[in-house]
């Protein structure tokens, strides 16, 4: 099974991708240069160093301490865990009511940050512990956007443009019992908002050759994805509620014989 690059090599992966030195990096993270050299001669980052050089190297400083295989600090974690399956609702909404996604997405950046649920969230479940492997660290990365496994299925086939996969198949990814490939990987990026060049850069995986395209709308669903994780279950189905409603809109709009009846997809006057 293959395993991830360490962390001082990813750091260098990135900096490398940006065309930033050492100084440079240093100077964008705003600490002294022996420390960032320290990290790439692999000195285990501190948390403060992580959330300096998370912005450095354009990353979502969560997201770092994911990638480095430190767990993610409570006011930077998905604010509740209840609300994963009505960020994954949203998926058929975002993928075939194009002017739905900017409408949905100032919706979701309009809402009022609530405070945390209680009881604080638990540790991951079991299920959700993965192997220190590409696949791996790919659904670490989704469950640091409230994504769980099926949701990830139904944006990576309607984000990601790529074939349906079960939810058990996408867990077999992360376990690495089935293998990341540059196609899936692509089909993630889509969505993760964080880029297939850097993903390739983080888990080793070879992206030589052409990519298959992805949604035209996913840079955005990517960042309306990642402002939904600070979103309680009751805000989200507000949400919802209006994708609900422009979806509706959008049916009356179209005469009979337009509404989309394609196979394998719901109508728009469903």
């Amino acid at each position: 099974m293959r395993t991830l690059p360490t962390f001082a090599v990813q750091v260098r992966r990135l900096a490398e991708l940006r065309g930033i030195g050492v100084s440079s990096l240093a100077r964008r993270a705003a600490v002294p240069e022996p420390l960032i050299t320290a990290v790439l001669d692999r000195t285990e980052p501190d948390p403060s160093m992580l959330r300096r050089l998370a912005p450095a190297l354009g990353l979502h400083a969560g997201d770092l301490f994911v990638i480095a295989g430190r767990p993610v600090p409570h006011d930077l974690a998905p604010l509740d865990p209840a609300a994963a399956d009505a960020i994954a609702s949203l998926s058929w909404s975002l993928t075939y009511l194009p002017r739905a996604v900017a409408e949905l997405h100032r919706l979701v950046r309009s809402l009022p940050q609530q405070p945390r649920p209680e009881p604080p969230s638990a540790p991951a479940a079991r299920y959700q512990q993965y192997p220190n492997n590409p696949g791996g660290l790919m659904l670490r990365l989704l469950h640091n956007r409230n994504l769980n496994w099926f949701g990830s299925a139904k944006y990576l086939f309607g984000i990601g443009r790529r074939d349906m996969l079960s939810a058990s198949t996408i867990g077999m990814i992360g376990r690495g019992t089935k293998t990341l490939t540059p196609d899936l990987l692509v089909g993630f990026a889509a969505f993760l908002d964080i880029s297939a060049d850097d993903l390739g850069a983080l888990t080793g995986v070879d992206l030589a050759g052409d990519r298959p395209p992805v949604h035209p709308d996913a840079a955005e669903v990517a960042q309306l994805i990642w402002h939904a994780r600070r979103l309680t279950v009751g805000q989200l189905q507000l949400v919802g509620d209006r994708a609900h409603a422009i979806r509706h809109e959008r049916a009356d709009e179209l005469s009979p014989e337009r509404r989309c009846t394609c196979p394998g997809r719901p109508s728009l006057a469903a």
